[in-house]
């Protein structure tokens, strides 16, 4: 960034004369020489002007610190939601005008609405359990394997497997299942369908039957489709008070805000003013003295005629990733899963300021 302005501005000479010219030939006015006269006595004379400039720069610690942090609120509606968002931010705001932060220090720079459909479950008293009687059972021929269908059918079971083991060929395998509301009634109407199962069988010779295998699960419920409101309000701070940041930082996590990790640190323009301000005499005092110096003797420094001095500095901010290595690190750990954030001491703001001049060079008059 480059800034440029006009410090002093003594005499503007719109004619310039030659360095070596004598005084005797100079064609100039009685009320010119009395202007030089009032300056510079009656002893020396302008005869021309050297122009030259000085580098140097000056360093400033940040005063200047500014974060960001994001409150969001859920709602059964927009307007539950929002309400709980101007609720608690106005808490966070009652907090930071004890500090003396009033509204000019914070700034919204993001607040989004939207609505999410969230699967719910039913009610316990909704919920259903399933048990599982695992029934195996000989038989002897074709026709047993028939009767077996038959008899099942009324029972809406009609997945019968041989059972996989070697040594038993003839034995088959079927399941019996029963739902209700809760596990023991779910047990308890498992049972009786399997005795009425059993005498079904018996009644048609089918007198090898037992329990493999028992379980009951609950089953899944039936999904409700809610839609909830969120509001996002994100808020800039900007503070002059670097002492102030674990405080409000503090608040935040405790009215369970998310405190961005998008810490950054300047120089305020009224601390830089004051310092380019502040080194402008010392700035002068440097290039007359190079003046001086480039110079020949028989020549001596004048007044100004025009001084212009220009800054450049950094376009600002100190953000995170700006840091060196040997800055002083530490960690403010937000509550419950909100990130980490990083608060870090900056690096001096270095300015560099270079004031260019012109000066009257004055020579002394030859008394006859």
């Amino acid at each position: 960034m480059k800034k440029t302005f006009i410090l002093i501005l003594l005499l503007n000479i719109s004619t310039i004369f030659p360095s070596q010219a004598n005084y005797n030939e100079l064609n100039v006015s009685n009320s010119y020489l009395e202007l030089q006269q009032l300056k510079y006595g009656k002893d020396l004379i302008p005869v021309g002007q050297i122009n030259s400039s000085i580098i140097d720069s000056i360093k400033l610690k940040p005063d200047t610190v500014e974060f960001s942090i994001t409150l969001e609120t859920e709602g059964a509606t927009p307007t539950e939601a929002s309400d709980l968002n101007v609720e608690t931010m106005k808490k966070l705001k009652n907090y930071l005008n004890t500090l003396n932060i009033t509204d000019d220090n914070l700034v919204t720079i993001d607040y989004k609405n939207r609505v999410k459909t969230i699967a719910k479950e039913n009610n316990q008293e909704d919920n259903h359990y399933q048990a599982f009687l695992n029934i195996v059972l000989t038989i002897d021929d074709n026709d047993s394997f028939i009767n077996l269908n038959k008899a099942l059918d009324k029972y809406n079971i009609n997945d019968i497997s041989q059972l996989e083991e070697e040594k038993l060929t003839n034995y088959y395998l079927f399941q019996i299942t029963a739902v209700a509301n809760s596990e023991s009634k779910a047990k308890e109407d498992l049972y009786q369908k399997y005795t009425n199962i059993a005498n079904d069988l018996k009644n048609i010779g089918l007198t090898n039957v037992s329990i493999k295998s028992s379980f009951v699960r609950q089953i899944d419920t039936d999904k409700i489709n809610e839609q909830r409101y969120f509001v996002n309000n994100t808020l800039k701070i900007k503070i002059n008070r670097l002492d102030l940041i674990g405080k409000i930082i503090a608040k935040a996590q405790e009215l369970k805000m998310k405190v961005n990790n998008d810490i950054s640190y300047s120089v305020s323009p009224e601390a830089i003013q004051t310092a380019v301000k502040e080194h402008e005499t010392l700035l002068l005092n440097q290039l007359t003295t190079k003046v001086q110096r480039l110079m020949a003797k028989q020549y001596v420094v004048g007044a100004p005629i025009s001084l212009e001095i220009q800054s450049r500095y950094p376009e600002a901010i100190y953000e995170r990733n700006n840091s060196s290595s040997d800055q002083m690190m530490f960690k403010m750990v937000s509550m419950k899963n909100y990130s980490n954030v990083d608060i870090y001491t900056p690096p001096e703001y270095e300015i560099t300021l270079t004031l260019s001049g012109s000066f009257e060079t004055l020579k002394k008059v030859e008394q006859n």
